[in-house]
Protein backbone atom coordinates (compact mmCIF):
# COMPACT_ATOMS: atom_id res chain seq x y z
CA UNK A 1 0.00 0.00 0.00
CA UNK A 2 1.48 3.65 -0.84
CA UNK A 3 2.10 5.94 1.89
CA UNK A 4 -0.75 8.20 0.90
CA UNK A 5 -2.83 5.76 0.93
CA UNK A 6 -2.48 4.11 4.43
CA UNK A 7 -2.19 8.04 5.96
CA UNK A 8 -5.65 8.13 4.21
CA UNK A 9 -6.51 5.31 6.35
CA UNK A 10 -5.07 6.03 9.64
CA UNK A 11 -5.96 9.84 9.67
CA UNK A 12 -10.13 8.51 8.59
CA UNK A 13 -10.07 6.83 11.80
CA UNK A 14 -7.40 8.25 14.15
CA UNK A 15 -4.93 5.82 15.35
CA UNK A 16 -1.66 6.52 16.78
CA UNK A 17 0.12 3.07 17.00
CA UNK A 18 -0.57 3.12 13.53
CA UNK A 19 0.76 6.62 12.46
CA UNK A 20 3.99 5.45 14.52
CA UNK A 21 4.20 1.79 12.63
CA UNK A 22 4.06 4.16 9.37
CA UNK A 23 7.43 5.89 10.62
CA UNK A 24 11.23 4.65 10.17
CA UNK A 25 12.57 4.46 13.90
CA UNK A 26 15.08 7.30 12.82
CA UNK A 27 12.21 9.96 11.45
CA UNK A 28 12.56 13.32 11.79
CA UNK A 29 10.27 16.11 10.96
CA UNK A 30 12.72 19.49 10.03
CA UNK A 31 10.61 22.63 10.73
CA UNK A 32 12.06 25.84 9.91
CA UNK A 33 15.25 26.00 12.16
CA UNK A 34 14.15 22.82 14.67
CA UNK A 35 14.26 19.17 14.17
CA UNK A 36 11.72 16.49 16.05
CA UNK A 37 12.27 13.73 17.09
CA UNK A 38 9.86 10.67 15.85
CA UNK A 39 8.50 11.02 19.52
CA UNK A 40 7.46 14.77 19.64
CA UNK A 41 5.89 14.10 16.00
CA UNK A 42 3.66 11.90 16.42
CA UNK A 43 2.63 13.31 20.44
CA UNK A 44 1.90 16.42 18.16
CA UNK A 45 -0.03 15.18 15.68
CA UNK A 46 -1.97 12.87 18.44
CA UNK A 47 -2.49 15.95 20.26
CA UNK A 48 -4.25 18.28 17.19
CA UNK A 49 -5.80 14.59 15.62
CA UNK A 50 -7.89 14.32 19.11
CA UNK A 51 -8.83 17.68 19.15
CA UNK A 52 -10.29 18.27 15.84
CA UNK A 53 -7.65 18.29 13.55
CA UNK A 54 -8.88 17.96 9.86
CA UNK A 55 -5.99 18.50 7.86
CA UNK A 56 -6.63 14.86 5.90
CA UNK A 57 -10.00 15.70 4.40
CA UNK A 58 -8.07 19.02 2.52
CA UNK A 59 -5.06 17.50 1.85
CA UNK A 60 -4.28 16.66 -2.28
CA UNK A 61 -1.26 14.52 -3.34
CA UNK A 62 0.85 15.81 -5.74
CA UNK A 63 3.37 13.07 -5.88
CA UNK A 64 4.67 10.07 -5.11
CA UNK A 65 6.87 7.13 -5.83
CA UNK A 66 9.03 4.98 -3.44
CA UNK A 67 11.08 7.62 -2.36
CA UNK A 68 9.11 10.49 -1.75
CA UNK A 69 5.75 11.74 -0.83
CA UNK A 70 4.27 15.24 -1.27
CA UNK A 71 0.44 16.54 -0.22
CA UNK A 72 -0.40 19.82 -0.32
CA UNK A 73 -3.64 21.92 1.20
CA UNK A 74 -4.85 25.19 2.17
CA UNK A 75 -4.90 26.57 5.51
CA UNK A 76 -6.22 29.83 6.03
CA UNK A 77 -3.98 32.21 3.95
CA UNK A 78 -1.46 29.74 3.44
CA UNK A 79 -0.51 27.61 0.80
CA UNK A 80 1.25 24.42 2.81
CA UNK A 81 3.76 21.61 0.67
CA UNK A 82 4.37 18.71 3.03
CA UNK A 83 7.37 17.10 1.83
CA UNK A 84 8.34 13.12 2.97
CA UNK A 85 11.16 10.94 2.25
CA UNK A 86 11.02 7.43 2.54
CA UNK A 87 13.59 4.64 3.92
CA UNK A 88 12.57 0.91 4.12
CA UNK A 89 9.11 1.78 3.00
CA UNK A 90 8.54 4.30 5.82
CA UNK A 91 8.40 7.71 6.44
CA UNK A 92 12.03 8.68 7.32
CA UNK A 93 12.33 12.66 7.08
CA UNK A 94 9.44 15.20 6.98
CA UNK A 95 9.80 18.44 5.37
CA UNK A 96 7.39 21.74 5.38
CA UNK A 97 6.68 24.84 3.45
CA UNK A 98 4.12 27.32 4.23
CA UNK A 99 3.55 30.18 1.58
CA UNK A 100 0.96 33.35 1.53
CA UNK A 101 -1.87 32.28 -1.27
CA UNK A 102 -2.08 34.56 -4.27
CA UNK A 103 -3.44 37.67 -4.06
CA UNK A 104 -6.34 37.13 -6.54
CA UNK A 105 -6.18 41.34 -8.33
Amino acid sequence: MASFERAQKIFNNWDKEAFRAAHHEDYMFIREFEMVTLEDHIESVDEVMRNGYDVHKRWTLMHENEYVEEVRWEEGDEIVTHVSLKKDGLLWRGFVNRVKKPDPT
